[in-house]
């Protein structure tokens, strides 16, 4: 189980990661989800100890990634599609890699034919494609053969038949017991693929459950136009209806969850708001996290 626990970061005034706790179960595959600024790239970071968190900690099974002996056994970590030096070839970036994981060459073979690099073996880095180098990027973090993995976007760059693999093999080695954390900015891209989502937004967690349960529980958002959408905001928290989180916003439009619009816009007017468009949101998933993330920014 990874267990996120408080975690925050700053660099500067800008706030990345913001008290920010959630737990990833093994045999599932997790997807850690919110707009490009979410906080996603930071969390991770910090997880694997590329960057020292303020505040708060992320353990593996209950130790922080620092206290592992030979972490990549444990820990399998691809959030780098470009960290190859262009000179050496699939091969031997993986020969290199390979002590660390105390594995031989036959394990550096094995996982360039589970990424279907095998015929690319002896190819220089510099010359493979975004998605190539995506599959190298996964081949290393399976090296150790670990029970944990934590893989940024790596759906980025592949074809429809890549994505397709790729979902299959996140499958089978969640399937294996295993415990895979996959990021990404867009539900649409993983929603075949995960069994859970964390959804982040200004580095605060909105959303963890199923992708059933984010249906069930987010399914009916009103968008709201005004030339005063904090009134608007103050009308649906007296109301009790749901918002974004704080700094979720975009300009003139307010998501309201909870209600119907027939509901929200007797409640502006009679509250004297100008009202200067209604309208419900779909009910694809995709739309509800839009509606859930709108206007997020920040660093990732």
């Amino acid at each position: 189980m990874i267990e996120v626990d408080h975690l925050a970061k700053r660099y500067g005034s800008q706030r990345a990661v913001d008290d920010l706790s959630f737990v990833v179960r093994p045999g599932k595959v997790t997807g850690f989800l919110g707009p490009n600024g979410a906080g996603k790239t930071t969390t991770l970071r910090a997880a694997t100890d590329l960057i020292r968190a303020d505040k708060g900690r992320v353990t593996f099974d209950g130790q922080a990634y620092r206290e592992l002996l030979q972490p990549m056994r444990h820990v399998g970590v691809a959030l780098e599609p470009t960290a190859f030096h262009p000179g050496r070839t699939a091969s031997d970036h993986l020969m290199m890699l390979a002590p660390y994981a105390g594995v031989d060459h036959r394990r550096c073979a094995t996982v360039l034919g589970l990424v279907g690099l095998e015929e690319a073996a002896g190819k220089r880095v510099g010359g493979f494609s975004l998605g190539m180098r995506g599959r190298l990027s996964l081949a290393a973090a399976l090296l150790g053969n670990p029970e944990f993995l934590l893989l940024d976007e790596p759906v980025n760059g592949l074809d429809p038949e890549g994505i397709r693999w790729m979902r299959q093999l996140l499958r089978e080695l969640a399937d294996e017991g295993r415990t895979v954390l996959i990021s990404s900015h867009l539900l649409s891209e993983v929603e075949q693929t995960v069994d859970e989502v964390v959804i982040i937004a200004q580095g605060r967690l909105v959303f963890q459950g199923s992708l059933a349960a984010l249906e069930a529980s987010t399914a009916a958002w009103v968008s709201v136009e005004s030339s005063e959408p904090e009134a608007v905001r103050e009308v649906a928290r007296r109301r009790g209806w749901s918002l974004p989180p704080d700094g979720a916003h975009h300009g003139r439009t307010v998501w309201i969850g909870g209600a119907t619009s027939t509901e929200v816009a007797v409640a502006i007017v009679q509250a004297g708001i100008p009202l200067e468009g209604l309208s419900s949101s779909s009910s694809d998933l995709e739309s509800i996290f839009l509606s859930m993330t709108a206007g997020q920014g920040g660093i990732r």
